[in-house]
């Protein structure tokens, strides 16, 4: 199928291809004719959003495209959302119900008068008694929202008004400019004032509740910040006073350098008590030597017994001094030196006169002796007595480590409690800054400014009344178009001589057009026999064979379907046999004799009525050997095959077997099993394809330009398509 094949598809609808897009033409012009004129205004927003100076932004930040187009997204959504559209719908009403008459700059009058209408007259004398717009929004508000009585509701919930929710949202477009951070609102209505102040409410309304919005955002994380930092701060404030508290109870400054100070004073204090021992054991040792050299006459003695009572005294005086300076005693340490330095004096009196008794017997002079035995027993006495001081002085020190031992772990655990709350303390409030610079970041960005005003529209816009009525007459035009090559398209029936050898898989011997019209026109008279003449042609090489050299042969004309024979076709089939063979004679069915007693005359033909015993027959001359002649051109015509069986032997003897089609049948698998049972019956004989009812459009492929008149303009238009230039 070409381009020219479609144009003549279009063609033989020419009817519908101007009556339907006229139609739909006219429809629209009688539907727009007491269309209103549309006004249109516009306002625009600065934003701030990818370019504006935000708190936690930076010089080197890198924009976010992503979270720029996401904002826009939620702005233009907030923009058009049903709570912003009801609320300038509401504010709208509100202001209209207050007028009591109609004004040009708020309200036109065949405005005003639908207003009236619209709305009940219980609803407009209330709002005229509240007198101010606020009150009367109130009003309206409680009205839409309750359920019992929703009188606001059909007014904003229906279309036709313009304080219908629904009318005002597809006439409002939100749009960004290109890449800036601007907003371009724009509405449109039939009446200019009522344009102007819907755009200047819903801009108000809009910013208030899109910084309220943004506002929410945080608010509920800065509420809860606040409460975990006051619960927290308790927690912490509580730690430390059981902190304070324990050190006030036990007494405790500074716990960790009070325990240092206790522990170095014990070590130190254990390296004394070690001295004075081993200062005490020797002077025990050299005190018994010198003991064992002393003479023991009574001289000695007497003078022995006043040293050691002297010495005695001396010791008792000196551990008296060693207390009195442990304990700081000022008056008492004078008084134990001084008695300490008398004792002292005559402890080295009674030892002088002890030594110039005698000498020991190594002839060491005694006073020698008595003074090294008189020096070990004080340094003895001295050691024993700070033995004494010290081992008290130790005792005390472990009294206060076993007091600070436990103290310890109870400590560290409060002041790890102390350091938790602390730190859950600074986190908590480093969450609450962070939360209010994210408070205060987005009350600065929520700041939508309205740049460019909204106007006033003096000029209504260009009418798109003519627009709308050509394009409802080309899109009737490309609808009917559609149908008829979408029909074309799926049309799965034969249609072509093409078609018919690719569906059917035989060859074509010949074809016959369909015809409309009872009178036929000149061309198609002459197409007609010009078909049947190249159908005969194809014939006759099959079956003049035969009657060259038996005098006769045998036509078998099959079929699958009932109706495929038309008077017309048969009568112009059997002019050109005979034209040719002289003698034709016709064997047909009874279902078919209808058409063919119309088109043959009576003694050319003979009517049998199919049966079963006819499968027997051995040659067609067997279906009535008295009224078949023996001799010339037979055509067999057999019943619906789909219904009936084919004689195999007749079939066999047939010089050619003609399959008659129908062009504007499908080719069913029924019809494909047919022909090859037919083919496997008779494989010797020539199987072709006869194609009837043909449209005149789909026979230019096989015969050429059909022989027609045509228009000038349509021989060249041809001519351009075909690429015939000349």
């Amino acid at each position: 199928m070409n381009l020219i094949h479609y144009i003549k598809l279009l063609l033989r609808h020419k009817t519908w291809l101007i009556s339907v897009p006229l139609i739909c033409a006219l429809t629209v012009f009688f539907l727009t004719k007491k269309s209103k004129k549309q006004y249109t205004s516009s306002t625009t927003l600065y934003t701030g959003v990818a370019s504006g100076y935000s708190i936690t932004s930076t010089e080197d930040e890198r924009l976010d495209y992503f979270a720029v187009n996401n904002a826009f997204d939620n702005l233009m959504a907030s923009a058009k959302s049903r709570e912003t559209i009801q609320a300038v719908s509401l504010h709208l009403l509100a202001e209209h119900l207050l007028l009591k008459k109609s004004d040009f700059h708020v309200l036109g009058t065949v405005d005003f008068n639908k207003l009236k209408k619209l709305v009940s007259p219980d609803v407009i004398n209330k709002a005229q008694k509240l007198g101010n717009e606020p009150a009367v929004y109130s009003y309206l508000n409680a009205l839409y929202t309750d359920k019992t009585n929703n009188t606001i509701a059909y007014i904003l919930d229906n279309p036709g008004s313009f304080y219908s929710i629904d009318d005002l949202k597809s006439n409002l477009a939100v749009t960004r400019l290109n890449a800036s951070d601007i907003l371009q609102v724009v509405y449109t209505c039939t009446d200019p004032a009522v344009c102007l102040r819907t755009l200047e409410l819903h801009s108000a309304i809009f910013t208030e509740n899109y910084k309220r919005l943004k506002a929410d955002q945080t608010y509920s994380a800065v509420q809860y910040f606040e409460g975990k930092l006051a619960e927290v701060k308790a927690k912490l404030q509580k730690s430390e006073d059981d902190l304070k508290l324990f050190g006030q109870k036990n007494r405790v400054i500074n716990y960790y350098e009070q325990t240092r100070y206790i522990a170095q004073s014990k070590e130190q204090l254990e390296k004394e008590i070690y001295a004075e021992k081993v200062t005490q054991k020797g002077s025990q040792q050299a005190l018994g030597a010198v003991e064992k050299k002393l003479n023991s006459r009574n001289q000695q003695i007497d003078n022995s017994l006043n040293v050691i009572n002297t010495r005695q005294r001396l010791s008792q005086a000196k551990s008296n001094l060693e207390r009195a300076k442990l304990y700081g005693d000022n008056e008492k340490i004078a008084q134990y030196s001084s008695r300490v330095q008398v004792l002292e004096d005559s402890l080295k009196t009674a030892s002088d006169d002890y030594l110039k008794l005698n000498y020991t017997l190594e002839t060491v002079p005694r006073s020698n002796l008595i003074q090294e035995w008189v020096d070990n027993a004080v340094t003895g006495q001295k050691a024993t007595a700070g033995l004494d001081v010290l081992d008290k002085q130790r005792q005390n020190y472990l009294n206060q480590i076993d007091e600070f031992a436990p103290l310890g772990s109870t400590l560290k655990r409060l002041e790890r409690q102390v350091d938790i709350n602390e730190k859950e303390f600074l986190s908590i409030l480093h969450g609450l800054n962070l939360a209010r610079l994210r408070q205060s970041n987005i009350a600065l960005n929520s700041n939508i400014v309205v740049q460019d005003k909204p106007f006033f529209p003096l000029r209504a816009q260009p009418s798109t009344r003519g627009l709308l009525i050509i394009v409802s007459f080309v899109l009737g035009f490309v609808s009917v178009v559609s149908v008829v090559v979408g029909r074309e398209l799926m049309d799965s029936s034969v249609r072509t001589a093409e078609r018919a050898e690719k569906s059917i898989g035989l060859p074509l011997a010949g074809m016959s057009i369909a015809y409309r019209n009872e009178i036929l026109l000149p061309y198609q008279t002459q197409l007609m026999h010009l078909l049947a003449e190249r159908l005969t042609s194809a014939i006759l090489p099959f079956v003049s064979a035969g009657i060259e050299s038996e005098g006769k042969a045998t036509l078998a004309l099959i079929a699958t379907r009932q109706e495929v024979y038309n008077p017309v076709d048969v009568q112009l089939l059997h002019q050109s046999l005979r034209a040719v063979f002289k003698k034709v004679f016709w064997v047909v069915p009874v279902g078919y004799s209808h058409i063919f007693l119309a088109a043959i005359p009576p003694e050319s033909i003979y009517i049998y009525t199919p049966a079963l015993e006819q499968l027997n027959y051995k040659d067609v001359r067997n279906f009535s050997e008295d009224s078949i002649p023996q001799d010339g051109l037979v055509v067999y015509v057999s019943p619906n095959l789909s219904l009936n069986s084919l004689p195999v032997a007749v079939a066999k003897g047939a010089e050619m077997m003609l399959y008659v089609f129908n062009a504007k049948d499908t080719n069913q698998q029924a019809d494909r099993q047919v022909i090859t049972k037919t083919q496997n019956a008779a494989p010797g004989v020539p199987l072709y394809t006869w194609l009837v009812n043909v449209d005149e459009a789909n026979i230019d492929n096989t015969i050429g330009e059909i022989p027609k008149k045509r228009s000038w303009l349509r021989r060249k238009i041809k001519k351009m398509i075909t690429l015939n230039l000349r």
